[in-house]
């Protein structure tokens, strides 16, 4: 993280939720720790709407993690084909469920409860489909624990911000363990839920919303074709990485 990057984090942090008020019943995150982490899968590479269909209509089709456990990964992927790669979520899911009952003896992740913070992030680390931000957000929504997830909206906020560095890389640990350290305890959940909503809202992949962003007047606007601090900066999309290329077993 470069110089300055705190104080405009806090900066970023403080409008933000001047803006959205923090609205976290419209992201959609579950309060049952195993519910949570498949929620997490269904929402790779898709918006929170189709995400909470998609949630809605796995939970309809299957009242039970029994009955996605024992379903063939075709019915599965047809249940879950509103938030895409249905075929790829399909199969982390029924893996995840397969290595939850190995570890746990059944379907609960209830265990985690009484584990301190690293302990609980090394289970779900370990378990496949699951990555330091998947694990987080199991751990701060479902446990209430002050961690603070860097998921793909907080990552391609805090570049274009100059918060990180244009050559900071998504998959290491190093950067999630930074921005975390940089943020107040008291306000990671805060300033999750506010980057997930300005990631969805404004600040999005593909033709941002700048003439509207609440917080463009501390954005470096870094890679996205304009100049900042007498630089003409190239726009630089952020590799998208497919379920499919992930091998079983491997944190996403």
């Amino acid at each position: 993280m470069g110089r300055g990057a705190a104080g405009r984090l806090a900066t970023m942090d403080r409008i933000l939720e001047e803006t959205y008020g923090t609205p976290e019943k419209i992201l959609g995150n579950q309060e049952d720790p195993l519910d949570e982490a498949v929620y997490i899968i269904l929402s790779f590479q898709t918006n929170l709407a189709r995400c909470n269909l998609t949630w809605s209509r796995l939970r309809e089709t299957y009242p039970s993690w029994e009955r996605v456990a024992q379903a063939p990964t075709s019915e599965l992927s047809t249940a879950i084909r509103q938030g895409g790669l249905q075929l790829q979520k399909a199969l982390v899911i029924g893996r995840l469920l397969a290595e939850v009952r190995r570890v746990t003896g059944g379907l609960s992740l209830g265990l985690l409860s009484t584990m301190s913070d690293p302990e609980a992030e090394r289970l779900l680390t370990r378990l496949p489909g699951l990555s330091w931000k998947g694990a987080r957000c199991v751990l701060l929504y479902s446990l209430r624990r002050e961690v603070f997830p860097v998921d793909v909206n907080a990552f391609r906020i805090l570049r274009r911000a100059g918060v990180l560095s244009q050559s900071a890389v998504y998959r290491r640990r190093s950067l999630h363990d930074a921005i975390q350290a940089t943020v107040p305890p008291r306000r990671r959940r805060i300033l999750h839920v506010n980057l997930v909503v300005h990631g969805q809202r404004a600040c999005l992949p593909r033709a941002p919303q700048c003439p509207r962003c609440p917080v463009t007047s501390t954005c470096r606007k870094a890679g996205l074709g304009v100049k900042t601090r007498g630089l003409s900066q190239v726009v630089h999309p952020m590799v998208a990485y497919r379920l499919a290329d992930v091998p079983s077993g491997t944190a996403l």
